[in-house]
């Protein structure tokens, strides 16, 4: 039956997978299509349409729903703001983080390969803002990763891109392991910044 847990299951299905780059800048969005996927009626995709619309993520054209295309202006705004959020978590999970937390932490070190690569870094990072244990941090992070490590980003990674990245992913976690407040909040941003580089310079557009 349909209700606000199947309307939400929805929405999250659907926020997931253009925050991932699944569903890609412009594509076009069918109800119809949607609904047999998802195996739903069209009721709920409705409403998490209209919900993906209000947050901006989606927009109408001709009488369309498609996934919302960023400038490279608007994706400038959207890594300040990860830089700024990012890094006082990682500079509150270095003073917060228990003993056994931080063994959890210490064991994500290392490269995964690209395929691994999308979900290891929201795991990672989502594993360092949990660490600074503050809800509304980790609420107002999770919210603003619109423009995060998806197919897309990942796409304008070369192989020495990846390896700088996980460097600077294990130089984050030795940091907070450390303790070390002020290098963990360093690392967190250098690493934002240098994505945000990355893609101003190598996106199309």
């Amino acid at each position: 039956m349909d209700g606000p847990s199947l309307s939400e299951e929805v929405y999250r299905r659907l926020r997931q997978e253009i925050v991932h780059g699944d569903l890609r800048p412009r594509e076009s969005l069918s109800e119809v299509e949607i609904a047999e996927r998802l195996q739903v009626s069209r009721t709920p995709v409705r409403e998490s349409l209209q919900r993906l619309a209000s947050e901006g993520l989606i927009t109408s054209h001709r009488r369309r729903w498609i996934v919302y295309e960023h400038s490279k202006a608007e994706i400038s705004e959207i890594y300040e703001v990860r830089a700024a959020l990012e890094s006082y978590s990682a500079r509150l999970a270095a003073l917060r983080a228990t003993d056994d937390e931080l063994v959890a932490i210490a064991a994500l070190r290392g490269g995964q390969t690209r395929d691994q690569r999308i979900d290891y870094n929201e795991h990672l990072h989502d594993s360092i803002i949990r660490l600074s244990h503050n809800e509304t941090l980790l609420r107002q992070t999770r919210t603003s990763r619109l423009y995060f490590f998806n197919r897309t980003v990942a796409s304008l990674y070369t192989e020495a891109d990846l390896v700088k990245s996980t460097e600077q992913h294990d130089t984050l976690i030795d940091a907070v392991c450390d303790r070390d407040p002020d290098r963990a909040e360093a690392a967190a941003r250098d690493h934002v910044e240098f994505a945000l580089e990355l893609i101003l310079h190598r996106l199309p557009g």
